[in-house]
């Protein structure tokens, strides 16, 4: 998906927020968004969103830097904590399968790209009332039923816990879920998910910190294993700018989040979406 002069404000907006996580000075932080404005004009359009955005907040994300660090424990703790609560609404629903798909979309809510503070509580009350405005998760389903190898390309912190429950739920025999090397903004990394309980054999990273997946940079291994798949899943509006005119099949599920994205798909802005994405021959 290449990016659109639309997308440049609001990436702008997502460096300044980044900028003000790591508290610079405030020479500092006038000076980086100075030079990020001026940097805009020399990134080329042809990139898709997620990578022009990595672009630009290279500039802060160095030596390691993890501006959001408290934020996802944060988010992790409170999804956490309503965990056994979606997990009995999933459990009791008439389509199990279905209503993890759901709480697993549903947990795109908490990104700290597109949003400064997030009430995890909103995914309860969203989960009662919950439906696809694009529905493609019945082929999604009948997928699974047959499949043995599933690639789960995650996104961020705290929602990774529901995007477990999902993959639980969902069942498929080899399960794998690709997640950063590095941090960026809140999306989840490899150590990070193992420090969470997940099975260090069932997490691969992308061997970077872009965001999405960079197809240019991406882990010859984790690329080996969506070509094997039977099924591949992925989470957020940054995999979804990644996979949509990319090389791979997908099912990608998402809220959607901006005017740019909802015209791609066809769809209102904050419409939940399980889409089928086919590559072109």
């Amino acid at each position: 998906m290449k990016s659109d002069p639309r997308c440049i404000p609001c990436l702008v907006r997502q460096l300044e927020r980044s900028a003000r996580a790591v508290h610079l000075p405030a020479d500092e932080f006038d000076a980086l968004i100075t030079k990020a404005r001026t940097q805009v004009s020399n990134i080329p359009l042809s990139l898709p969103p997620n990578i022009y955005s990595t672009r630009l907040l290279e500039m802060i994300y160095y030596d390691g830097a993890d501006p959001y660090k408290e934020e996802k424990a944060r988010h992790n703790r409170e999804v956490a904590e309503i965990l056994p609560l979606v997990r009995r609404m999933v459990e009791r629903s008439a389509d199990p399968k279905r209503t993890a798909l759901l709480a697993a979309s549903l947990g795109n809510i908490i990104d700290l790209g597109t949003r400064e503070h997030i009430d995890t509580g909103e995914i309860k009350e969203f989960l009662e009332n919950a439906t696809f405005e694009r529905d493609d998760s019945p082929e999604l389903l009948e997928r699974v039923e047959t499949a043995q190898r599933l690639v789960y390309v995650v996104d961020n912190a705290g929602e990774v816990l529901l995007d477990g429950l999902c993959a639980e739920v969902l069942g498929v025999p080899q399960t794998i879920f690709v997640a950063k090397s590095s941090p960026i903004l809140n999306d989840v990394t490899v150590k990070e998910m193992i420090d969470l309980g997940f099975h260090p054999e069932s997490v691969a990273s992308t061997g970077s910190n872009d965001l999405g997946i960079n197809w240019e940079t991406l882990n010859p291994e984790v690329r080996e294993k969506m070509s094997q798949a039977d099924v591949v899943i992925a989470k957020g509006h940054a995999n979804f700018e990644s996979f949509i005119d990319g090389p791979e099949e997908a099912f990608l599920l998402l809220k959607i989040k901006c005017q740019v994205v909802a015209e791609k798909i066809r769809e209102d802005c904050g419409s939940l979406v399980c889409l089928h994405y086919i590559p072109k021959e």
